[in-house]
């Protein structure tokens, strides 16, 4: 049947082509009028004009550039006013990142009897130094600039400082204004005395002319040196210039406020006044004394730093004209265990101090702790430090887990701090120092803990 409508005579309805009865009973003739169905037919025109539009849509969709997934997140990052605090490291806001650690660290391998240079005084730093390429270019470098150092009572040694100054001993150059200077090369010349000081036994040379090319050696001081640290002296012993000997720092003793390093490095007649040096060639004392009679292999040097005070014009005022140290060591009466004890007291308040400094740092990233990880106050601790109840039964549980790195990090600082106080503790009682007194230095600098 043709696929057209047809019109009813009867009652004028549009009569589907299928159906061949309209509702009102009339029966389909030929002679009635088919038209076409506008359900089942489109004009192609407008076919065409859809088919054009979508063809252009394609391609402006290809030419328009695409927009990346991540753009609404960003904006909306950038929007957010909780961006700002998103790299707070310990924040409990939601983000999985987390930035380089706020937990500052014990820097490694640190001298346990060592003030920290800010502590002492500034003068006493030492100067940087690149070290030789071997033990034996450091040998050649320090023996270059040791000289002998001459005077109508004796001799000793002395070492530049600087182009035109050398470091000795009081006790070598004794009361004279000059003396005679043989430089390793073989070089003679009269050199000034223009500073002296008993109570370090100390003294400063000055060479007519500075010495372009002049080899020089690094003052460092007593508190960079270690016990059982190797060491070596060189000096003229017997007129023998530029001789070596080798040695470990088997202690460091206090004579008044000069600090003296004990060593078993030889040190005979004419070594006085020469340096005392580590591997890299730096001065950690002036070699002063031996100890004779009966002892052996007791050697002593006046720290470093003594000189640099004399060369930068900080040495204290005499005080005992005409007595060395060495002097007041060997000659002062006291117990020989008493004054180990006291010098120990004095290293192991050396590095109380380093560690409250150290402990100050970590307080101030406890407060952060507390502040963003801890929904309530801190918990008790009984000891003088907040962060100390990370020792004391501390709940994990509590801290969300964004803060989670920060804790983590927390605790290796603080073990690592436990470990450096412990191995200091025992070091000080194994040198005598006496529990009680051990306790109060630690209360001094607010360190002490049931824990040590």
């Amino acid at each position: 049947m043709p696929e057209t409508a047809w019109n009813c005579p009867a009652c004028t309805r549009r009569v589907p082509p299928a159906v061949d009865v309209c509702r009102c009973g009339h029966a389909w003739r030929e002679t009635d009028v088919r038209k076409p169905h506008a359900s089942r037919q489109m004009p192609l025109v407008a076919l065409a004009g859809i088919l054009l539009a979508v063809l252009a849509a394609v391609i402006v969709s290809q030419r328009r550039p695409q927009a990346s997934p991540v753009e609404p997140a960003l904006a909306a990052t950038e929007a957010s006013p909780r961006s700002a605090d998103a790299t707070r490291v310990g924040s409990p806001a939601d983000h999985t990142v987390e930035p380089e650690s706020r937990v500052p660290r014990w820097p490694d391998d640190p001298t346990l009897w060592k003030a920290d240079a800010a502590a002492a005084d500034a003068g006493d730093r030492p100067a940087a130094v690149a070290a030789p390429r071997s033990f034996e270019d450091v040998m050649a470098a320090s023996l270059s600039a040791v000289a002998l150092v001459e005077t109508p009572g004796g001799a000793g040694t002395g070492f530049f400082v600087a182009s035109d100054t050398l470091v000795t001993n009081a006790h070598v150059v004794e009361a004279h204004a000059y003396v005679k200077v043989r430089t390793a090369a073989g070089e003679s010349f009269t050199a000034r005395v223009v500073q002296r000081h008993d109570d370090s036994d100390l003294a400063l040379l000055r060479t007519p002319d500075a010495r372009p090319g002049q080899s020089m050696l690094t003052l460092a001081s007593s508190r960079d040196a270690r016990i059982g640290q190797e060491v070596y002296a060189i000096g003229s012993p017997m007129g023998l210039q530029n001789t070596v000997t080798r040695g470990i720092v088997s202690a460091l003793r206090q004579a008044g406020s000069t600090v003296l390093v004990q060593t078993d490095a030889a040190i005979n007649p004419g070594n006085s006044g020469g340096p005392i040096i580590d591997r890299s060639g730096r001065v950690l004392a002036v070699a002063t004394m031996r100890m004779a009679g009966r002892a052996e292999a007791l050697g002593f040097g006046v720290g470093a730093e003594h000189a640099r005070a004399l060369i930068e014009g900080r040495a204290a005022a005499p005080s005992r004209a005409g007595v060395r140290p060495a002097d007041t060591f060997s000659a002062s009466g006291h117990d020989e265990v008493d004054g180990d004890r006291a010098s120990a007291e004095v290293q192991y308040e050396r590095f109380l101090a380093e560690a409250a400094r150290r402990a100050d740092q970590l307080d101030g990233s406890w407060n952060d702790f507390v502040k963003d990880c801890l929904a309530s106050k801190a918990p008790f601790t009984r000891s003088d430090r907040g962060w100390y109840a990370l020792w004391e039964r501390f709940d994990d549980a509590r801290i969300p887990a964004a803060c989670t790195r920060f804790l983590a990090d927390f605790k290796v600082a603080a073990r690592e701090f436990e470990g450096r106080m412990t191995e200091a503790g025992d070091q000080a009682r194994r040198q005598g120092v006496y529990p009680g007194a051990a306790r109060q230095l630690r209360a001094k600098y607010k360190l002490d803990s049931p824990d040590w």
